[in-house]
């Protein structure tokens, strides 16, 4: 026979991640259920006594990536075999970009961005990155949050797409190297001069008209590639860039 099962339900134990874990039902020594005392009084099953008591029980709703991102109950998983997924690297990545302070010290500009709450659990970032991302064609495209809706300072399902690092390089906006002067014109002595990048466009005398030039041949620009993308690209992602507008408060 056997060792009698030791009832145990009743008992609570802290965790290292700091919750307390109380058994609800004592099936064996590796087979357990417990509730966590976090904000869910998240249930789970088959857990082995030991580490119940040893306190490695993780809590799949516990915020460990970058304090705000937590693993969630489901499906989905961040990482394989130790290898961190596709969808798992996308994800932290959009989290490091907002929450890591390191990381804003390099991009200061992420300061003001965020996350949407709803994708703050991995469960409900992995079914929009299953519907949007194809591996075949998009395997070094970039995630953006603006091209939807101009502007915008939160990365959701709503607002971000996938799109090529050529499109996505044309709203790279380079704030520290422009001064005052608007986006798309540099002073050259007594005039300005509109470029793109290192396309020169042409001289003028005054700001606005360096500007306009800029305008007219960065919108063309934008429509000629979302024409070339056209047949992998979104289509609300493609009638975005076409309707894009450049404006001097860029």
């Amino acid at each position: 026979m056997g060792r009698p099962v030791v009832n145990r339900v009743g008992e609570k134990y802290r965790t290292n991640e700091g919750y307390e874990a109380e058994i609800l039902e004592s099936i064996s020594s590796k087979n357990n259920t417990i509730r966590l005392n976090d904000e869910y009084g998240t249930i789970l099953y088959n857990r082995a006594f030991k580490e119940i008591k040893n306190g490695k029980i993780k809590n799949p709703y516990h915020r460990s990536v970058y304090g705000v991102g937590f693993s969630g109950q489901g499906k989905y998983k961040i990482s394989l075999n130790r290898v961190v997924t596709k969808c798992g690297n996308r994800w932290s990545k959009i989290l490091e970009r907002c929450y890591d302070e390191k990381a804003l010290i390099k991009h200061p500009t992420y300061r003001v961005c965020s996350v949407d709450e709803e994708w703050h659990n991995f469960q409900n970032f992995a079914p929009w990155f299953e519907d949007n991302y194809n591996p075949k064609t998009m395997s070094d495209w970039h995630l953006d949050k603006d091209i939807l809706i101009k502007g915008n300072k939160i990365y959701s399902p709503a607002t971000c797409c996938f799109v090529p690092a050529e499109i996505n390089t044309l709203f790279t906006l380079n704030n520290i190297n422009r001064g005052l002067l608007p986006i798309g014109v540099q002073r050259e002595g007594n005039k300005y001069r509109a470029a793109m990048s290192d396309n020169y466009i042409g001289t003028f005398d005054t700001i606005e008209e360096a500007f306009q030039a800029y305008k007219i041949e960065k919108e063309k620009l934008i429509k000629k590639l979302a024409d070339k993308w056209k047949h992998l690209i979104k289509e609300s992602v493609y009638i975005a860039l076409y309707n894009y507008i450049v404006e001097i408060t860029d």
